[in-house]
């Protein structure tokens, strides 16, 4: 009985040491990397190729469009 308290007591402690210092790492570790990878898709070459084929394309679409073509 006694070692089923010390368990219960070091569940208790170990969920409020989770809410007050795992926690708030691993939120600060998710920030961290969605910085890191939007730094790394706008260095991504494949973006920017992407960006202008798609603006090329409404660039087109839009002239196309357009009373004085």
């Amino acid at each position: 009985m006694f070692l089923l308290l010390v368990l219960f007591l070091a569940m208790l402690l170990f969920i409020k040491g989770f809410f007050k210092i795992v926690l708030p790492a691993l939120i600060l570790l998710m920030i961290l990397k969605f910085l890191f990878g939007g730094l790394m898709l706008l260095l991504s070459p494949h973006f920017w190729g992407t960006l202008l084929v798609i603006s090329i394309i409404v660039w087109l679409v839009r002239a196309s469009r357009s009373r004085y073509y």
